[in-house]
């Protein structure tokens, strides 16, 4: 399927590079290192109703959404309370805690926040293929399939892309090494089950993960595009 590629309206709102707020600090002082983009980003949501879920990201005047089969840019009108955006039959509106989405003359009226997913649904916007996570200290790693290979750890203080990782199969899963300048990384996905217990979340997927040394254990999953 054909990889999600931002719209010049979607760049307005927040970019492609990342979903952080804050600009952290790498460790080490090559030029392969990852670099934030400098603007102010925007946030990712992700609602829960009966019958349909869906992101959203707001930037000035505007929001995009994606829905289940399509993604839509939806301006900003005027509203007797709250906030509320349209584009052609699709209409959100918010209030504090109250949401209310009306696609093609369906409303859903009984939306909720969650906030696990919105880093999960914020990567397979990005193209990310695979994600994994780890605790004490936190840890992210997103894979881009032929691409990069980027790592966050120390709770988001360390922060390294590798370029044109390396793949190969293993008996029941797959391994990445990569190397950009002084820096090192070797990960290994196992098709095994694993639980993040300070998450209460179940993944598909065990990973062992190596960078310049230093071993972590997480859980991962791969992400698909259902938009084009």
């Amino acid at each position: 399927m054909n990889r999600f590629i931002c719209s010049v309206a979607l760049l307005a709102l927040a970019g492609c590079a990342t979903s952080e707020t804050h600009t952290p600090t790498s460790t080490g002082s090559t030029s392969n290192e990852f670099q934030p983009d400098a603007r102010p980003i925007a946030q990712t949501y992700v609602y829960e109703c009966t019958g349909m879920d869906f992101m959203t990201r707001v930037g000035p005047g505007e929001m995009a959404i994606w829905l289940e089969d399509r993604y839509l840019v939806l301006s900003q009108v005027r509203a007797a309370s709250g906030s509320k955006y349209v584009e052609g039959d699709v209409m959100f509106w918010s209030k504090g805690h109250d949401v209310l989405l009306e696609v093609d003359g369906i409303r859903y009226s009984d939306c909720s926040l969650n906030p696990q997913r919105a880093p999960w649904e914020d990567a397979r916007r990005r193209g990310v293929d695979f994600r994994a996570v780890g605790n004490e200290p936190g840890w992210v790693v997103e894979v881009r399939d032929g691409q990069n290979l980027l790592f966050k750890g120390d709770y988001g203080a360390t922060v390294l892309l590798f370029p044109d990782p390396a793949k190969s199969a293993t008996g029941n899963g797959s391994e990445y090494t990569a190397q950009s300048g002084k820096h090192s990384l070797r990960l290994t996905i196992e098709d095994a089950f694993c639980a993040d217990t300070m998450a209460d979340i179940e993944y598909p997927t065990t990973v062992q993960l190596v960078v310049d040394g230093r071993s972590y254990a997480g859980c991962g999953r791969e992400l698909d595009y259902p938009w084009e």
